[in-house]
């Protein structure tokens, strides 16, 4: 159960912040070699800082634009306004009334009032949006995805422009990769299909929006689903133990492992849409590790950080046996680079593309450690 404090840190996150800090699955908590500062550099406010063991978010100075909880390899930061699954839902639902066409639109040009908002789905910025929601809408039916902005040149988010276009270009990748004829495009304008020639009635009180505060009992709810996001679908319970407590090696040998809803819904819904017809894709969700055996001491110390588990010893053995096998599965990699990170040999090395064959295969990619090459141990 989660502690009296564990509650009021979420409240406090839901009514001051749209992003709620998962610390314990930042790789620069886990490991302060690790290299990984993709929020800061998306953040256009430098509202996070990450240094020493700690991530923290700024949330008077966060506008809300979502970028860094798109860009976190290990969903580290996780959006609560909307969140992913209140993003779906209202998703799922303008796509049914759309008859396949899938609309996401930014706050601004959503407060122009220009189109029915039950036919698309409304985030604060469109860098909000990842390829996990995309390949998702894809795999059930959407068959056309549009971004609608409010003219990037000029808004407050205009910064986020990056992250938007590689959510598109990464999501267009897997679908092509798949052999989907859906594809994502970016818009200006609502299309023709959305707009309203008499908003009133649509708008107001009764609006299906995302942003208006909930008061009461409905605020009671709302701070349940999230506390139930957090702990439930991200294995995540915040304490105040110290770090090493927190974060200690299992019997296994590694640290704990992290569950990624929003990877594992990313693969579900590749296969879902079908077998590939390419024999490799180059995404930022999974990576092609290898190992340099010549270069490598078989200390083991990639599979103890691994945060997803895609790098693991064998085991068949005792952790505090020596080190025979590594294994690795690139559907489980979410290319954090910890195990890059922590090579302090330089033996391993990570790659954005990764074959298809690997990437579907049950059989693990296996190094044999006992083919490195071991220093000879002095005599006097």
């Amino acid at each position: 159960m989660p502690s009296i404090n564990d509650i009021a840190q979420i409240a406090e996150s839901l009514e001051k912040s749209p992003v709620f800090v998962a610390r314990d699955r930042c790789v620069a908590v886990r490991n302060r070699n690790a290299l990984c500062r993709c929020c800061v550099g998306v953040c256009p406010v430098d509202a996070i800082e990450v240094r020493a063991n700690e991530i923290k978010l700024d949330a008077g100075l966060c506008m809300a634009c979502g970028a860094c909880t798109s860009v976190c390899p290990t969903e580290a930061l996780i959006p609560l306004k909307p969140t992913d699954e209140d993003l779906a839902s209202a998703a799922a639902a303008a796509t049914v009334a759309l008859e396949g066409h899938t609309v996401f639109a930014c706050a601004r040009i959503s407060s122009k009032h220009l189109a029915d908002p039950s036919l698309y789905a409304e985030v604060p910025c469109l860098a909000r949006l990842d390829e996990s929601i995309v390949l998702s809408l894809a795999s059930r039916g959407a068959e056309h995805v549009t971004f609608v902005d409010g003219t990037c040149e000029t808004c407050k988010y205009g910064a986020c422009v990056p992250v938007i276009d590689a959510t598109m270009l990464y999501s267009n990748e897997l679908l092509a990769a798949h052999g989907s004829a859906t594809r994502v495009e970016r818009a200006s304008e609502f299309p023709d299909a959305t707009l309203v020639e008499n908003s009133e009635g649509l708008f107001g009180s009764t609006r299906r929006g995302f942003f208006s505060e909930a008061a009461g009992a409905a605020k009671e709810t709302a701070l349940a689903a999230a506390r139930t996001t957090i702990e439930q679908e991200f294995g995540y319970v915040e304490q105040d133990e110290p770090i090493g407590t927190r974060l200690r090696v299992t019997a296994n040998g590694a640290m704990p492992h992290l569950k990624m809803p929003r990877h594992e819904a990313t693969i579900n819904a590749m296969d879902a849409i079908g077998l590939p017809v390419v024999d490799e894709i180059e995404t930022r969700r999974f990576s092609t590790v290898t190992i340099d055996l010549d270069k490598c001491n078989a200390c083991g110390m990639c599979a103890v950080f691994c945060t997803s588990g895609a790098l693991k010893r064998d085991e068949a053995k005792s952790s505090s046996d020596p080190l025979e096998y590594l294994e690795f599965s690139a559907a489980d990699c979410v290319q954090c680079g910890l195990c890059h990170d922590v090579c302090w040999k330089g033996a391993l090395s990570i790659s954005p593309i990764v074959s298809c064959e690997q990437l579907y295969d049950f059989e693990p990619v296996t190094f044999d450690m006992k083919a490195v090459k071991k220093p000879r141990k002095k005599m006097f």
